[in-house]
C-alpha cells in the first residue's frame, strides 16, 4: 500500500515528467483516478448529504464513498466492492450523480526508488481544471515513521507544495496506519477546490 501525498501543482504535466525523468525516474504505466459527486434530489436535499464515489487504478476491484465533513476524522467514509456504484444507481430517488460535476484525473505512473509518483490532467468534462501529482511511498504503512521522509522528497522534487502537507501528516495522535481512504481523501478536498476554478 504506502503512503501517499496529493498535490495540486501550477506546471504542465511534461514539466513535471521531464523533472522526474531528470531525476531518474521510470515510467512503469498509465493511472486514473476518477471523482464522481453524488447529490441528493430535491425532496431529500435536508436528509441525504453530497457523496463523493472515488475510483483509483490502484485499487481496480474497490469504490471508495466519502461525505466530505470539516475533517477526515468525523467524515463517513466507506470501502466498497466496485459494484457499490450499481446499488448507487438503484437509489435515484434519493440520490443521483453529478455527471457535469465528475472530474477525472489521468496520466502517466513514474517509479523513482521506492517512491511512485502519478501525474495528472484533471478534467471536468471537456475543461481542463488542473495538474495533480500524487507521491507514494510503499515500503511504509505508519505515517509518523515516514512523514519526515516524504517531506523531504517533496522538497526536493516539488519544493514550493512542501508546506502543504497532509492532514494526516500533521495529527499528533501517535502512530497511525495509513489506508488507501487517507489517499482518497486527499483527492477528494483537491477536486473539491479544481471544481470551483473557472
Amino acid at each position: 500500500m504506502g503512503i501517499s501525498w496529493v498535490l495540486e501543482v501550477d506546471q504542465s504535466v511534461k514539466s513535471v515528467e521531464r523533472l522526474l525523468e531528470t531525476n531518474g525516474a521510470e515510467k512503469i504505466g498509465p493511472f486514473t483516478v476518477d471523482v464522481t459527486p453524488y447529490i441528493p434530489t430535491a425532496q431529500h436535499s435536508i436528509d441525504i448529504p453530497q457523496n463523493y464515489v472515488v475510483h483509483h487504478t490502484k485499487f481496480p476491484q474497490t469504490t471508495f464513498s466519502i461525505i466530505p465533513g470539516e475533517n477526515f476524522k468525523k467524515s463517513p467514509k466507506a470501502v466498497c466492492d466496485r459494484g457499490f456504484d450499481l446499488i448507487l444507481s438503484k437509489m435515484r430517488n434519493g440520490t443521483t450523480p453529478d455527471l457535469h460535476g465528475k472530474i477525472e484525473i489521468s496520466g502517466g505512473e513514474y517509479r523513482l526508488e521506492d517512491f511512485v509518483v502519478r501525474v495528472g490532467t484533471a478534467v471536468q468534462g471537456t475543461t481542463v481544471k488542473g495538474i495533480v501529482v500524487e507521491v507514494d511511498f510503499e515500503p511504509c504503512a505508519v505515517v509518523a515513521q515516514c512523514k519526515e521522509l516524504m517531506t523531504e522528497f517533496i522538497k526536493t522534487i516539488f519544493a514550493k507544495y512542501a508546506d502543504n502537507r497532509p492532514d494526516i501528516f500533521n495529527s499528533n495522535e501517535g502512530p497511525q496506519n495509513y489506508t488507501p481512504l487517507d489517499t482518497m481523501w486527499q483527492y477528494v478536498t483537491i477536486v473539491s477546490k479544481l471544481r470551483k476554478k473557472t
